[in-house]
């Protein structure tokens, strides 16, 4: 085997996976190492589904970013030969004095996408398993739906599996080190050469990056699968993909598909953790939250849990990713801190991530560098 490589991309999880597939498709040599299987359970990707959405509420400069991704979602499909993304549309919804459907619309006018404007009646109409209170806004976006997490990663990783990357699962990085010349990182297994690296870590980033001291703090986030009275209403092609504003906190969810119930999750709040000893036992409670949603926006939903997990998010103080070159090493490609919202961008941003590695020219997306935190730790070109 080979020591030396174009790049090493230390994390295989969803970023890595798809910086892998992105710097396959230009031909450069890559090694993935990661610490579990390739497909788990133990970081940011699991439960099953994403959501994907155009008219994006958290700023229009996101917009062109997850149009990049869809379409080459839709690449990785044909490539693969496997069904990664169901479009549903999405409904946007915000409570009295909350302003998320108000911001989705703004990004929509921003970029020219399709949407509608309805009333909680039309909405509730149109999908009967909603009743939308009279006094919410609603936002209709055609374009939104999901993505399955699990068959989306094997994807990549066979993809660039056969264009010659090569992923060694349960192989984790022990130390790492970049000069002018190049790039090392050592493992249990060997010590491994390479041109660039690029360190897609998650949850575990601020530690494989300890000499950054990276403002990402790793929280735990419980979903829930909510057994339902009329599962037909809730069918993919009934029900769409929903996101919603309000006092319980920032509540989404998804039609049932290949699972027991109507899976929904708050993406407000969180524990912090450490992610090598994350409390992954979910205690009888922890659903309070979205069971009061689903009793005010989805009367037909129980407040029984047919099923529960856990994952992680690696949030950054403004909820931002950080996409950029480290500040003393240009060799090294950093993406971290996605903050629970990166999933549907993977691919795109696996893009950037590889742009950066092999163009000394390419510049990282202004609002996700490193110096919007230290403006000492701006870094403009590659070595």
């Amino acid at each position: 085997m080979p020591h030396h490589f174009d790049v090493i991309v230390l994390g295989g999880g969803t970023m890595g996976s798809a910086a892998a597939w992105a710097l396959a498709k230009r031909g450069a040599s890559t090694l993935v190492l990661e610490q579990f299987r390739h497909v788990h359970d133990r970081g940011a990707h699991g439960g099953r589904t994403r959501i994907i959405r155009h008219a994006y509420a958290e700023g229009a400069d996101y917009v062109p970013l997850v149009q990049r991704a869809d379409q080459l979602w839709r690449e990785l499909e044909a490539e693969s030969g496997r069904r990664i993304l169901h479009r549903t549309g999405g409904l946007e919804l915000s409570a009295p004095n909350f302003t998320h459907a108000r911001r989705a619309r703004a990004s929509a006018e921003a970029h020219g996408l399709p949407y509608e404007w309805l009333s909680p009646a039309e909405a509730s109409r149109r999908w009967p398993a909603f009743t939308v209170p009279e006094d919410w806004d609603v936002l209709f976006s055609p374009d939104a739906g999901f993505l399955l997490t699990e068959p989306a990663i094997t994807a990549l990783g066979k993809v660039a599996r056969r264009r010659g990357v090569l992923i060694h699962e349960e192989e984790p990085a022990r130390e790492w080190g970049a000069d002018e010349r190049g790039v090392w990182v050592r493992t249990d297994h060997d010590t491994y050469h390479a041109d660039r690296l690029i360190v897609t870590a998650g949850a575990w980033a601020g530690r494989v990056l300890a000499d950054l001291g990276l403002p990402v703090t790793t929280v735990r986030k419980v979903l829930f699968w909510l057994a339902v009275d009329d599962p037909g209403n809730f069918a993919p092609d009934r029900f769409p993909v929903f996101i919603t504003e309000s006092d319980d906190g920032e509540i989404y969810g998804f039609p049932i598909h290949d699972s027991s119930g109507l899976k929904i999750a708050n993406h407000a709040g969180g524990t912090p953790t450490d992610p090598d000893a994350v409390d992954r036992t979910v205690r009888p409670g922890e659903e309070a939250d979205v069971v009061a949603l689903a009793r005010q926006l989805l009367p037909t939903v129980s407040n029984r849990v047919s099923e529960s997990t856990v994952c992680l998010y690696a949030m950054t103080p403004d909820t931002d990713f950080i996409l950029d070159r480290h500040p003393r090493w240009p060799r090294v490609i950093v993406g971290a801190g996605f903050s629970g919202h990166g999933f549907k961008f993977a691919t795109a941003i696996g893009e950037h991530l590889a742009n950066l590695a092999l163009d000394a020219d390419a510049a990282p997306l202004s609002p996700l560098a490193l110096a919007r935190f230290n403006p000492a730790t701006a870094v403009s070109t590659g070595a």
